[in-house]
């Protein structure tokens, strides 16, 4: 990569979070002015905030791109819940692991009825995504699209049924465009949710022609580029805030955070990519569909089976992340380096899950 590139898609993505932060701290308070509850800002508005990093680059590329941006926008779309379903739970268990040494493992602070919930609404709107790319009958693939925005929409709420309390505005960050007073102007709240949006646009469009450049010069697939690398840098935000969470102990939070935004990846996004593109997929494409299917799976049934979330189950899913390349690459575009790297990172997974499976086991109150 040269350097002209490299600092096109690092300024890129500073772009993107730096919007993304504008949006979320605009849409929380845009909450306050139309008075709603904590759930609704929560579930709804903030989490489109760190929901936008990774949706507007793929969304930026079908739109304003040609040539290979299809391919980035396609494996944007649908490497964001497989990075999620993979990676993402990695990174929980390891931010377990980092803030409660010393301590035994009993389980994770979570519901694992909610945690089941969140990946049923998931598999069944992303399994409903994929049908359209076996049989892409123009007037199928809209009705698949109107029936995931209906899903997503009950998924919403579903969550907005348990309730949950108020958020007043001193608990709220101030403004970042009205810092100097403590309660913004509506106009002034509207004004950074433009202003963010704009950032985010612009950022991805930048983030798009950087990875379009790099698989050109490396001679690598745009599509497995952007399914592996983009959504690696674009979830930031959901990974930065589950880790934070973790260490506050919020496990329900921190794991709520990525299942949740596996829902509307899984279904809003799937939705607007179908009619924005042929939603043709490649045989790589189906490998990303097919592993992600079957990391989720694996979460729900194995969470069904224990009654619990522990750490060592969310570490599992993370080998199929490595695995990827191993499949979606042809055998000689990896050296001998590069795949032994991914198989060291498999077996280290392994050994991961393994210890915290242990772990959690001595942990577990003695039969009678």
């Amino acid at each position: 990569m040269d350097e002209l590139t490299a600092v096109q898609m690092a300024f890129g993505l500073c772009m993107v979070l730096f919007g993304a932060e504008l949006f979320t701290n605009g849409v929380e308070w845009l909450g306050v002015k139309l008075r709603l509850g904590e759930g609704a800002v929560g579930s709804v508005l903030a989490a489109l905030g760190t929901a936008l990093p990774e949706t507007a680059v793929p969304m930026t590329a079908i739109v304003l791109g040609g040539g290979e941006a299809d391919q980035v926008g396609m494996g944007g779309i649908l490497g964001a819940p497989f990075l999620l379903a993979t990676l993402g739970g990695l990174v929980l268990a390891l931010a377990a692991v980092l803030f409660r040494a010393g301590h035994p493992a009993g389980g994770m602070a979570v519901s694992s009825r909610a945690f089941r919930r969140d990946l049923a609404f998931f598999l069944v709107g992303f399994s409903l995504s994929l049908a359209p790319a076996a049989w892409p009958a123009p007037w199928f693939k809209a009705s698949v699209a109107c029936l995931l925005i209906v899903w997503y929409v009950v998924f919403v709420r579903a969550h907005l049924r348990d309730g949950d309390k108020a958020k007043s505005a001193p608990d709220l960050r101030p403004l970042y465009l009205n810092r100097r007073h403590g309660h913004p102007s509506a106009v002034a709240v509207l004004a950074q949710i433009a202003l963010a949006l704009l950032l985010v646009v612009a950022g991805a469009h930048l983030l798009t022609r950087g990875v379009e450049s790099v698989a050109a010069e490396r001679a690598v697939p745009a599509f497995v580029l952007s399914a592996l690398v983009v959504p690696l840098a674009t979830e930031l935000p959901e990974t930065l805030n589950s880790v934070l969470w973790m260490r506050d102990r919020k496990d329900a939070l921190a794991v709520g955070n990525i299942t949740g935004a596996m829902v509307f990846q899984g279904t809003l996004v799937p939705a607007i990519g179908m009619l924005l593109t042929d939603w043709t997929f490649t045989r790589t494409a189906w490998w990303t569909a097919g592993l992600t299917v079957a990391a989720a799976s694996y979460l729900l049934m194995a969470v069904h089976l224990a009654s619990r979330v522990e750490p060592w189950t969310l570490v599992v899913p993370s080998i199929a992340y490595f695995a990827f390349p191993l499949v979606a690459f042809q055998p000689h575009a990896l050296s001998p380096s590069a795949r032994l790297a991914l198989v060291a990172a498999m077996l280290a997974s392994s050994a991961l899950c393994a210890a915290l499976w242990v772990r959690s086991r001595r942990a577990l109150p003695p039969r009678r």
